[in-house]
């Protein structure tokens, strides 16, 4: 689901292409547009604090070391996947949480500078189920005798405390 979240955006969708044809191209970049790309990375969230079924997304964004600006290029593009990850719909199935992001690095295989963001993605926890709501039960009752002599069935409160 969050890979589908992230591909809803056209540029990050690009971005992630982009990567694609450099692994193709064994880290050389083809064209000057393909200079910045996105990688995904899933692991298991081994930590003792992790809630059922979550995941570890690791995020590398990359730009050209020869951009003009390329830390302000990585800044967009997180800002990008932070704002795809963490929109909510009317009925949310995850949760996207960042732990952590990198400053930027450079990356010698690709030639680009790179900062890596860590992103716990985990299930959406089941609404607890509201018990009924509690309060007195209407119940039938004898009345006392009517001036003929007899008990009428009437309906009165049966209160447990």
């Amino acid at each position: 689901m969050a890979f589908n979240l992230i591909a809803r955006d056209a540029t990050l969708r690009t971005l992630l292409a982009n990567y694609a044809r450099r692994l193709q191209a064994d880290g050389a970049a083809e064209d000057r547009t393909a200079s910045c790309f996105v990688s995904l990375r899933w692991t298991v969230d081994e930590r003792s604090c992790a809630r059922g079924g979550s995941e570890l997304l690791v995020l590398q964004v990359h730009a050209a070391r020869d951009d003009s600006c390329p830390l302000a290029q990585l800044d967009r593009v997180l800002q990008r996947l932070r704002t795809a990850l963490t929109t909510v719909g009317p009925n949310p199935c995850i949760t996207a949480r960042c732990l952590t992001t990198s400053g930027a690095v450079p990356d010698r295989r690709f030639g680009t500078v790179v900062r890596t963001s860590t992103w716990r993605i985990a299930p959406v926890p089941p609404r607890p189920e509201t018990a009924a709501p509690t309060g007195p039960v209407p119940w039938p009752v004898w009345s006392e005798p009517d001036g003929s002599g007899l008990r009428a069935l009437g309906v009165g409160v049966l209160s447990l405390n």
